[in-house]
């Protein structure tokens, strides 16, 4: 685990405890000193790597107390992952569907 890693860890356990303390990715990466893309990269890694139970919710990180706080956070990437291969499933639609619709232009002989 490298020092950021740490850091975060440490910060959200002590300070964001429970859904009622939560914390938005950018006032994270304002306490922490570091850029937002950076914090969501640490969180996942955490959360992935690490088994570090940091729940995610519209309110932001906080650092996961109770079986209701699990659900949430687990509801809510679930939540996530069904809009995200609805999203994949539009987009092959439309790219199948737009290479149907091109077609070359033909020549005129004037």
């Amino acid at each position: 685990m490298n020092d950021n890693e740490l850091r975060t860890i440490n910060y959200i356990r002590n300070y964001h405890r429970g859904r009622s303390n939560a914390i938005t990715y950018k006032d994270l990466a304002f306490q922490l000193e570091i850029n937002d893309r950076e914090v969501r990269d640490i969180v996942s890694t955490l959360v992935t790597d690490y088994q570090v139970p940091i729940g995610a919710s519209q309110e932001g990180y906080f650092y996961i107390i109770g079986d209701e706080e699990y659900r949430i956070a687990h509801s809510e990437l679930i939540s996530r992952i069904k809009a995200l291969s609805r999203r994949a499933k539009g987009l092959r639609l439309g790219y199948i569907k737009s290479k149907q619709e091109i077609k070359p232009k033909q020549l005129s002989l004037v």
